[in-house]
């Protein structure tokens, strides 16, 4: 992806984003945990000759700022994306469309439920928000596991193995881009922020804070994408997910795994460009 980084504060933190494209519709991207902009490289190709095209790096991933210390939880998010689209919101693009992918997903759920009238469409890939996390898994984020993780995590094997897991095909993926967005997951200071998320899990589950109960507050469409054969959240939960979000309507990837954006870019694109035309 060949596009200029630009660089904007929301919340006091520095943040980096992409801008590419043009259209009445904005789509914003928001990607999943241990990831960045890069994640949706394949599929901005596909979309900006219709759409203009945001991608932000959220708080503590990608080239965005990583604070150490952080309380994160979905409000903070929430308030960090309302905004980024207030301050980068366009006369010629009227509406703006949020695609979350996994933890992005979860993200873009919570905005749209504190912040109502954000965004006119939502699109959740493989969406987080809908899985039961007993509370020891807390535990990860203890000292001395924490610092094991960190080395395990950050090990290029272990890593290579575990990002591998998040695709049904693995060499499906353009490998340059497999090769970048590892690189990205292993990150030292991306993996301290994916610990701070979990020492902060019950201010970011949709179940714990409430706001899986107002699910139907919802006014919006909202289409779910998800991979038949997803090992990180299993396929069942689309269903879930479709049960639980109202007038929301599903597709599903064949043969496909947790990122779709990156084993089936065309399929993707063509699927959310008849969804944002369409609905």
């Amino acid at each position: 992806m060949t596009y200029d980084n630009r660089y904007i504060h929301l919340g006091g933190y520095r943040h980096r984003y992409v801008e590419c494209g043009e259209g009445s519709r904005t789509i914003l991207l928001l990607h999943g945990i241990s990831c960045s902009v890069e994640f949706f490289e394949q599929v901005i190709p596909r979309l900006e000759g219709s759409f203009r095209i945001l991608g932000l790096d959220l708080l503590g991933f990608g080239r965005s700022e990583k604070p150490r210390r952080v309380p994160y939880s979905l409000e903070l998010y929430a308030s960090l994306i309302r905004e980024f689209v207030d301050k980068t919101k366009s006369g010629d693009a009227q509406e703006t469309v949020a695609i979350g992918h996994s933890m992005g997903g979860k993200y873009a759920i919570a905005t749209a439920l504190l912040y109502p009238g954000t965004f006119s469409k939502l699109v959740l890939s493989n969406t987080d928000g809908f899985v039961h996390l007993p509370g020891w898994v807390r535990v990860i984020s203890w000292p001395g596991i924490r610092h094991l993780l960190k080395e395990l995590m950050t090990r290029d094997r272990i890593a290579r193995y575990g990002f591998s897991s998040a695709f049904h095909a693995p060499g499906r993926i353009e490998r340059s881009s497999f090769e970048k967005n590892l690189l990205i997951s292993r990150d030292r200071q991306t993996v301290d922020t994916v610990i701070a998320l979990n020492r902060n899990l019950a201010r970011l589950d949709l179940q714990r804070t409430g706001l899986r109960q107002r699910l139907g507050e919802l006014d919006l469409p909202i289409l779910v994408l998800w991979g038949d054969h997803d090992q990180y959240i299993s396929s069942k939960l689309a269903y879930t997910a479709l049960e639980e979000l109202p007038g929301s309507e599903l597709y599903m990837f064949e043969a496909c795994g947790h990122s779709p954006m990156l084993e089936c870019p065309d399929e993707f694109s063509e699927v959310v460009r008849r969804f944002l035309v369409t609905s």
